[in-house]
C-alpha cells in the first residue's frame, strides 16, 4: 500500500501463528494457544488449532484437521455443566432425521389445508339437501282440497307478507293478504307533472283563423242555426241550413223541412249533394224541452252521426255542445236545466271519442257564474241569442279549429303566415 512519500514499500507478512481465532459455533476455541492460556479460557469444550502449518517449501496453509492430532496440536478444555453436542462431522446418522422431520413439518400446513377445503364443501352439500328437503316440492304437490281462499293461501305462504294482518293469533285467515289495501298511497300536495297529457277529447283554443276558414263549411241546425242567416252573421259563405222546431230524429227520418227563405228541403239530401269539407252540428234544444227519455234521445243523436258520416265520408264533423238558458226559460221548459244538459252534453262528448267526431264544448264559452246562460247572449225568450251571442260564437269557432299549416290565420295569430313565408313551405318538397 502507499506510504506517506506516495511510494510504496514491501509489506512484511504478519505471523499469524499466535493469531487466536475461534472456532465456528464454539466460541471460545482458539489456535496456538499454550497450556497456560488454555488452563484460563473459558469452560467449555473448545479446541484451539495452529491456523498454518509449514509445508515443505517452507509456505504457510491452512491446517488441515486431523483427529490423530488431537493430543498434540488440540487441547480440551471441559465443561461439565455444558451439554455434549456432537460434532458436524460426526452427526451423519442424526441428519437425515432431521430432514426427514422438517419434511414432515412443511407438509402438515399443505394437510390441513385440503382438510378444510373438503369438510367446508362437505357442509355446503349437506346443508344444500337439507334446504331441498324443506322445500316444498313442485310436481309430486298434492292437489289443494276445497276450502276458503284465504286458508289456501296461509298455508302457500313459507315467510311473513308486509302487508299481512296485525292479528298475532297466527291464524292462517288473520296473516291472509289483504289485496285492497296494497298498492301506492296517494301523495298530499302539488306536484308537477311532466308526461305528455292525453289526447284532448274536445277541441282545445289553437291559434285564430279568419271567416275563410267556413268557406268550404256547412252548418245544420234548428232555430239557433237559422239566425246565422237572420242576423246576417259572417261566416265566410258557409252553407246554413237552419230549421225551426227540428231535432235529431227529423234529420235520421228525412223529413222534410221548411228553411228561413221559405223553401222546403230534406237536409241529408243538401248536405250528400253539395259534400262539405267541414260540418257544424248544432242539435238537441226543441227535444229536451219536456223532461222524457234521455236514452231514446241519444238513441236518434248517435243515429244522426252515424248518417251524416255514411253520407258525408270525407267531412270533418264538429258537434257542438248543447247551450244553456236563462231560469226564466225553464217554466215552459223544464227539461233544459243545467244538471240535465250537463248529464246530455258528457253523453254526447263521449260519443263524439268514439265515433270519431270533433266535439266543441260552447258551453263553457257561453255559461255565467250562475250556471245558466250568460244574460248578456240571452234574447228575452231566454233560449235565443243576441248578435252579441253569434259575434261570440263565431268568436269561439275561429279560435278552436285544428292545426294545420295550410289553415287561414289571420295576422297577429300565433300561427299565422304570411302569403311568402305560405308559398315557400307550399314549395318544400
Amino acid at each position: 500500500m502507499p506510504n506517506r512519500e506516495g511510494g510504496y514499500r514491501q509489506q512484511t507478512p504478519q505471523n499469524n501463528k499466535n493469531r487466536k481465532v475461534n472456532s465456528p459455533g464454539s466460541g471460545s476455541v482458539r489456535r496456538g494457544v499454550t497450556a497456560k492460556d488454555a488452563s484460563r479460557a473459558v469452560a467449555g469444550d473448545s479446541f484451539h488449532h495452529a491456523p498454518y502449518s509449514p509445508t515443505s517449501d517452507g509456505n504457510t496453509s491452512p491446517a488441515r484437521y486431523n483427529a490423530g492430532d488431537l493430543d498434540s496440536d488440540w487441547v480440551r478444555v471441559e465443561n461439565p455443566s455444558r451439554k455434549e453436542f456432537p460434532h458436524p462431522s460426526a452427526g451423519t446418522a442424526a441428519q437425515p432425521r432431521r430432514t426427514a422431520s422438517g419434511r414432515a413439518r412443511r407438509r402438515k400446513p399443505a394437510i390441513s389445508r385440503r382438510t378444510f377445503v373438503a369438510g367446508t364443501a362437505a357442509g355446503i352439500l349437506l346443508l344444500s339437501g337439507i334446504i331441498t328437503l324443506l322445500l316444498p316440492s313442485g310436481g309430486n304437490a298434492a292437489p289443494e282440497t276445497a276450502g276458503s281462499a284465504s286458508s289456501a293461501q296461509g298455508q302457500r305462504l313459507v315467510a311473513p307478507v308486509p302487508y299481512a294482518g296485525t292479528d298475532t293469533t297466527g291464524s292462517a285467515a288473520a296473516s291472509a293478504l289483504n289485496w285492497g289495501t296494497v298498492g301506492p298511497v296517494r301523495q298530499e300536495g302539488a306536484y308537477t307533472f311532466t308526461a305528455l297529457p292525453a289526447a284532448p277529447d274536445a277541441v282545445p283554443e289553437f291559434g285564430r283563423v279568419s271567416t275563410e276558414w267556413f268557406a268550404d263549411a256547412a252548418f245544420l241546425g234548428d232555430s239557433i242555426t237559422e239566425g246565422l242567416t237572420y242576423y246576417g252573421i259572417n261566416v265566410g259563405g258557409a252553407l246554413v241550413l237552419g230549421y225551426q222546431g227540428t231535432s235529431p230524429n227529423q234529420i235520421v227520418n228525412r223529413v222534410v223541412l221548411t228553411n228561413e227563405a221559405g223553401e222546403e228541403e230534406i237536409p241529408l239530401d243538401i248536405l250528400t249533394e253539395r259534400q262539405p269539407a267541414k260540418l257544424y252540428l248544432l242539435l238537441g234544444t226543441n227535444a229536451l224541452t219536456g223532461e222524457g227519455n234521455d236514452d231514446g234521445f241519444l238513441a236518434y243523436y248517435g243515429r244522426m252521426l252515424d248518417e251524416l258520416q255514411a253520407a258525408l265520408p270525407h267531412t270533418a264533423i264538429f258537434v257542438q255542445s248543447i247551450l244553456n238558458v236563462r231560469p226564466e226559460a225553464l217554466e215552459k221548459a223544464p227539461g233544459l236545466s243545467p244538471e240535465r244538459l250537463g248529464s246530455i252534453n258528457s253523453a254526447i262528448r263521449a260519443m263524439c271519442a268514439e265515433k270519431g267526431c270533433s266535439y266543441l264544448n260552447l258551453t263553457e264559452a257561453f255559461t255565467g257564474e250562475d250556471g245558466y246562460l250568460s244574460a248578456e247572449y240571452a234574447q228575452t225568450d231566454g233560449i235565443h241569442l243576441t248578435v252579441s251571442g253569434y259575434n261570440a260564437w263565431i268568436d269561439y269557432l275561429c279560435t278552436h279549429v285544428p292545426y294545420n299549416k295550410s289553415n287561414p290565420y289571420q295576422a297577429g295569430s300565433t300561427w299565422y303566415l304570411s302569403d311568402d313565408v305560405r308559398q315557400r313551405i307550399d314549395d318544400l318538397p
